[in-house]
């Protein structure tokens, strides 16, 4: 392998976003093996700013390393349209591994974003082509292997996401700390995107019934940015305000690993109402960091949550609050559920998906490309 390089395309490395963390911890992992491996991407988060190349400069440096000699693998993490679709295809002479993240349906973001619409629209349309040709299809769950299968592709296998606890190896941040316990009362949390498909009216509902029926000092925080989606998180702000919540519903936005840690360590309870999850990392991370978790069976909820909390058929709301009541009330339940979960996160460590990279996808890399090498000595 050392006269291979693996390279990977992302149409933007996010801070924080489970696909970006993915492909940066493929580096990581390609380089300890010191196998030379750059991320390219259409834009970068301004955190992670020099970690990544820009997606303009793929061919010429592609094609200086075959100077060197090196042969070049690339591997697309497939989640939207982007240029970098059509640049994956047009590397004829390198291996081509496409991971799909999934495509939210295009419904979802009709209402709140045409441009969005549109670009899902297009991933989908973009899709057949792109899985085609590529010489090795994975999906990181097997929801969106069935996915890829409804649409006419077969994927390899899975390559699930990990969760990693170098991303953790940060001090809590204090000042979150401290304000999450200081009220006494319950914490409850949501992390991830304000997007529609998540679902988030039906936990403020939930929590309703929760806050002004069952608790009155529990506070729910929800984490996530609502970029490109600014007109449903307008909406869930009305609603915050028509169901008289203004003062225990915290839209926090953006946070860093170390905010982001002090919310999971303060938290009582997580919930997850989403209708539509390729796999839903944030889910692993509540467990990880031994929060019971209620969450809505859709998309790949169920095959994420395994075992470790409580899987919910119908929605609700007063159910659902009595349900965080028990959770939050009963000792036992609680410790199970806490037990469980941190079982389950366990399974997503760093050492398989370290041991799932080389059997699923480098495996194959190095099979291609010796095949190839015998073909031409032949």
């Amino acid at each position: 392998m050392s006269k291979v390089q693996v390279n990977q395309f992302v149409h933007t490395l996010n801070y924080g976003d489970a696909i970006s963390g993915e492909a940066r911890t493929i580096q990581r992992m390609l380089r300890q093996m010191s196998i030379p491996s750059e991320i390219y991407s259409v834009h970068t988060h301004e955190k992670l700013k020099g970690q990544t190349r820009s997606w303009l400069d793929f061919d010429k440096e592609a094609a200086a390393a075959a100077q060197d000699g090196l042969k070049t693998a690339v591997i697309l993490h497939y989640s939207i349209a982007s240029p970098l679709n059509q640049l994956f295809l047009q590397q004829r002479d390198a291996f081509r591994a496409a991971i799909f993240h999934n495509l939210t349906p295009v419904h979802w973001f009709e209402r709140c974003n045409a441009r969005v619409a549109a670009d899902l629209r297009q991933g989908f349309a973009e899709l057949p082509e792109v899985m085609g040709n590529a010489h090795l299809v994975l999906a990181d769950s097997e929801f969106n292997c069935q996915e890829l299968a409804k649409l006419g592709c077969v994927p390899a296998g899975t390559l699930p996401l990990l969760l990693d606890e170098e991303q953790w190896a940060v001090v809590a941040n204090a000042g979150i700390n401290s304000i999450l316990r200081a009220h006494g009362g319950k914490n409850i949390l949501h992390v991830g995107r304000i997007a529609p498909n998540k679902r988030i009216e039906d936990i403020i509902k939930a929590f309703y019934f929760y806050r002004h029926k069952i608790n009155s000092q529990s506070r729910l925080w929800l984490i996530g940015t609502d970029i490109d989606t600014e007109i449903y998180s307008f909406e869930l702000r009305r609603l915050v305000s028509e169901l008289q919540l203004r003062d225990a519903v915290f839209f926090v936005g953006s946070v860093s690993a170390s905010e982001l840690r002090a919310f999971y360590e303060q938290a009582d309870l997580y919930i997850c109402l989403s209708e539509h999850e390729g796999f839903c990392m944030p889910i692993l991370e509540a467990m990880h960091f031994s929060v019971p978790v209620i969450a809505y069976d859709a998309g790949a909820v169920a095959e994420t949550l395994g075992s470790g909390g409580i899987l919910v058929g119908r929605k609700r709301p007063a159910e659902i609050a009595e349900l965080m009541e028990i959770i939050l009330t009963d000792n036992l339940v609680r410790s199970r559920l806490v037990e469980q979960g941190r079982k389950r996160a366990a399974a997503f460590s760093l050492s398989r998906f370290r041991e799932n990279l080389e059997n699923r996808l480098l495996q194959p890399i190095i099979r291609h490309f010796e095949r190839s090498a015998h073909l031409a000595a032949g």
